[in-house]
């Protein structure tokens, strides 16, 4: 969460010539209801399972960069569909630079609602710590600006 995967994404995907998509708003679009909404009406885990269907829809189509949710990474099976070959990329950001941009980022975030302080916001991500680890590429969210950010992952792309 907040660690720069919306616009570090689309940044990525305008040096590739790709198109970009945010698993949120693709559910937005699919599920006809916000992700706040969502998440708040039916549950974590039907929102969850909402992620793990539009990968399933999207992991396959080529020339896509795809910025899962902050709580995608915790699931097994969304990991267990991403093929070999993706490159997949943990932006990693500290939970103070997370907390402050969730906070005057402008966007809602569902799982901010129970979480009022840097103390919280950290034991969340320590718990999803290890399952973002998973990711093939680990790039710091907090050194440099978004497009830099997508170059790093370009290169990586690259060798």
């Amino acid at each position: 969460m907040a660690s720069g995967k919306s616009t570090v994404g689309r940044e990525l995907a305008l040096l590739l010539g790709w198109v970009f998509v945010d698993m949120d708003s693709a559910i937005e679009e699919r599920y006809g209801a916000n992700v706040h909404l969502l998440f708040k009406e039916k549950g974590e885990s039907y929102f969850r399972r909402c992620e793990s269907e539009i990968t399933l829809d999207l992991l396959p189509v080529s020339g896509t960069v795809l910025a899962s949710g902050g709580g995608w990474a915790v699931s097994d099976k969304n990991w267990q569909i991403v093929p070999e070959d993706t490159l997949t990329v943990w932006l990693k950001v500290t939970p103070e630079v997370a907390f402050e941009r969730a906070q005057k980022g402008g966007t809602v975030r569902p799982l901010l609602d129970n979480i009022d302080g840097v103390k919280e916001f950290s034991m969340l991500l320590e718990q999803r710590q290890q399952c973002y680890a998973r990711a093939k590429y680990t790039v710091d969210s907090e050194m440099g600006k978004p497009a830099e950010l997508a170059q790093n992952i370009l290169n990586f792309m690259e060798t």
